[in-house]
């Protein structure tokens, strides 16, 4: 089991991610993040360590129920691949949700209880 400060950490990571993603790709098109290589590279770094605290936090801490990282957890693997081109469509599609996310976890009592 995580310490609470530990805990909070990763959700602030998270969270931080997340609002680094969103002003990456504010305002873009599909086609546009598609054509932009720097932008797509730096969403999937994100993604990486959003995936890796979602997963370490579903491993050694129970969250409140609302907070559910389970679907996050997949993203400690995402990989850019410039020569393939894979999987820009669905990683777009996902954004919006991400702020979703986001907006759980700060609301979150557990959050919001020990932000300092």
């Amino acid at each position: 089991m995580m310490q609470l400060q530990e805990t909070v950490q990763h959700l602030n990571r998270i969270v931080d991610n997340i609002a680094q993603i969103n002003a990456q790709t504010d305002g873009m098109t599909y086609e546009d993040f598609r054509k932009n290589e720097t932008v797509k590279e730096t969403v999937y770094e994100y993604l990486q360590e959003i995936g890796q605290a979602a997963r370490e936090l579903s491993e050694n801490q129970k969250l409140p129920a609302e907070i559910n990282l389970e679907p996050l957890v997949a993203f400690r693997n995402a990989r850019y691949n410039q020569e393939a081109e894979t999987a820009h469509q669905q990683v777009f599609n996902v954004l919006a949700d991400l702020r979703n996310v986001a907006e759980t976890i700060e609301q979150s009592d557990l959050y919001q209880n020990n932000l300092s």
